[in-house]
């Protein structure tokens, strides 16, 4: 459960340097400019607007320690998900093992580049145009929602022999299809007990399970390619 314990990890740490951290920044900034830091209400939104920044940045990082943690477990479910379906069995050797935790490292730094620039993005349309705030809200939740379902893609990928770019192509070419597999696992880990303790287990074991049938259905089996040779 090495996935579990670093988000449990994290979460006890992340509330703690969550509100010292925007205390701290507030009154820096309140500072800077010259307001009064003791008691004012400038002083309390503004460490609420940190702290709701910094939270967004917890959580969006933790999700890629724990996908990147928990990467090989999930691969593996994602594989005898589609055994299952084609009868494709899948050798194990220590040589492709390593090449794949470094094509998923890459993969996931390349895909938690993507969202945060889109979700940057969005916060910035919605500070500058605050009428499109509830708009921009639910965006930037559905983009986190397919950005779970892409990482979970991707094993599919790499069985393919798609490099990272590649693999993030294929997931925007099947959006929906990401979006489908990545809303249960987004709401796993959007429920705080949860996304602490057997969230990002069992979400993303069903997420990786889930892509593989959705991608690999219809797929013809080990069976009908020989018989088809």
């Amino acid at each position: 459960m090495p996935g579990s314990v670093v988000t449990l990890a994290l979460a006890v740490l992340g509330w703690w340097g969550i509100a010292s951290v925007s205390a701290e920044v507030s009154a820096w900034i309140l500072e800077r400019l010259a307001l009064d830091s003791s008691g004012t209400w400038a002083k309390t939104l503004l460490e609420w607007l940190i702290w709701a920044l910094l939270l967004v940045v917890k959580l969006k990082l933790t999700k890629y320690i724990v996908l990147v943690v928990m990467g090989p477990l999930f691969a593996a479910v994602s594989e005898a998900a589609e055994t299952q379906i084609t009868g494709r069995v899948f050798a194990f050797s220590w040589s492709r093992w390593i090449k794949d935790a470094m094509r998923g490292m890459r993969s996931a730094a390349l895909l938690a580049l993507f969202e945060w620039s889109l979700t940057a993005a969005l916060w910035l349309i919605g500070l500058l145009v605050p009428l499109l705030s509830p708009v921009v809200l639910p965006l930037a939740w559905l983009l986190g929602a397919w950005a779970y379902g892409a990482s979970a893609m991707d094993y599919v990928w790499e069985r393919e022999g798609k490099g990272a770019w590649e693999g993030l192509a294929a997931s925007l070419r099947q959006s929906m299809v990401a979006l489908n597999v990545g809303i249960p696992f987004s709401l796993w880990m959007s429920i705080p007990l949860l996304a602490w303790t057997v969230g990002p287990l069992m979400g993303g074991m069903g997420a990786a399970a889930t892509a593989s049938v959705a991608l690999r259905e219809g797929a013809p089996s080990a069976e009908d390619q020989v018989a088809t040779t």
